[in-house]
């Protein structure tokens, strides 16, 4: 994507040309310079927020962009804090065909990437503008309450009096807040099998992914059919003190690196080396998954402590629902039902025992994230065990509701593809 920036803010800038498949070809501090890159380049999105400096109007700069010399160019402003013209302003984008926009004195990177990534359409941005400039509606990304647990993808900046800590004008992109996602659950409920999945999609779609295995028994090495070459990487690793050079002995292909030990291990490491490990790891990762071990452990804790979003994993086993409910208890203040999303795993929703579960889980009072269901794939997970190959590329032709609840799930995540 062909990138102008008209945001007058180093940091927000640095943050757009961190993200993948963007080519920021011209980055301006004033109006007539804005005017001056669009008749020297052509762009596919132009990015421009109300506290650009110049004399010209504002209306005018927006005539000019609507205008048929920059037909099929996409524009996406930044209004910052609500005030008393802002209505109007904004009646004057929706007349002129512009319908990305944010309204708001402060912003999240997940903003950002929903104004670059998922064009709105007019029905939505007259949803945003009917809203009131509902934010927390708008993305469908409820803010998190537990500040503790405030990584990267909620950073925000204050447009008119100032910048919060993330977006500031110091701002230097901080490795520990990549986006990490910790899979959980109190049962065999498919965590690995859903880690295999995101693993692919993730870096399919071009970001440098890590699949972090600390499941027990390290169930990762069959399903990327991982030869055996690497099954003591993990215990040479922490034996010789070789944390930092984890991803670059680490089984890898294309963009997807699985960090994961001997296959039937039962053996846990400790909570230092963990923690030294998932810092080299998210350093050079854009997403980091962390399959971790079924039930309670001093690692899941650190994993869920860790973590932009945690995914809790259920089937459709009433049992293993409870288990899980139970789990959630004793995990007290380390769970945060704002990041978490509670997915209801190989189920077919038209059944009996998928209704109950949901039911269940809409009934409990727990103000999770959101709520994903990942119907079965059948027989082709076993078919595609030891290839190489995952599920969801297996499904492309032949189970098209799995692939539509993979993608579904990403886009609960914030993942958006090209």
């Amino acid at each position: 994507m062909r990138l102008l920036s008209a945001l007058c803010h180093e940091g927000i800038e640095e943050y757009i040309g961190s993200l993948p498949r963007i080519e920021v070809l011209n980055v301006v501090g004033n109006k007539r310079s804005l005017l001056d890159a669009l008749s020297k380049d052509k762009y596919d999105l132009v990015l421009i927020s109300k506290s650009l400096p110049g004399n010209e109007e504002a209306d005018l700069l927006i005539e000019v962009l609507a205008s048929k010399e920059f037909k099929g160019q996409r524009t996406a402003y930044l209004y910052g804090e609500y005030d008393g013209y802002c209505d109007d302003f904004i009646k004057f984008l929706l007349n002129h065909g512009i319908y990305d926009f944010h309204v708001g004195e402060e912003i999240t990177s997940k903003d950002i990437e929903r104004l670059i990534f998922k064009p709105a359409s007019k029905e939505r941005a007259l949803y945003y503008f009917r809203s009131h400039y509902d934010n927390e509606m708008n993305a469908h990304y409820p803010e998190q309450k537990n500040k503790r647990n405030k990584r990267f993808l909620e950073g925000r900046f204050l447009f008119n009096s100032g910048f919060g800590s993330l977006f500031s004008k110091n701002y230097k992109k901080n490795p520990m807040e990549k986006l990490i996602i910790s899979i959980i659950s109190n049962q065999a409920t498919g965590k690995s099998h859903t880690a295999w999945n995101l693993g692919y999609c993730f870096s399919k779609l071009g970001y440098a992914t890590s699949l972090f295995n600390i499941d027990r028994g390290y169930s990762a090495n069959l399903f990327f059919d991982i030869d055996e070459v690497y099954y003591n990487l993990l215990d040479f690793t922490l034996q010789n003190n070789m944390h930092k050079d984890i991803l670059d002995n680490c089984y890898s292909r294309k963009k997807l690196s699985v960090i994961t030990g001997k296959l039937g291990d039962e053996k846990e490491i400790s909570s230092e080396d963990f923690l030294k490990l998932l810092y080299c790891i998210r350093t050079k990762s854009d997403i980091t998954i962390i399959d971790t071990r079924t039930g309670i452990s001093e690692l899941t804790k650190l994993s869920i402590q860790n973590s932009i979003y945690d995914l809790l994993v259920f089937d459709c086993d009433i049992m293993h629902f409870h288990m899980n409910m139970k789990m959630l208890e004793e995990l007290k203040d380390d769970f945060v039902p704002e990041k978490t999303i509670a997915v209801i795993n190989n189920t077919n929703i038209r059944s009996s025992s998928h209704k109950f579960i949901y039911n269940e889980l809409t009934n409990s009072g727990i103000p999770f994230k959101d709520m994903a269901f990942i119907s079965s794939c059948g027989f082709i997970s076993y078919e595609v065990m030891h290839t190489g190959i995952t599920p969801y590329q297996a499904a492309a032709d032949r189970n098209k509701g799995f692939l539509g609840d993979m993608d579904s799930l990403l886009d609960k995540l914030g993942i958006y593809g090209e």
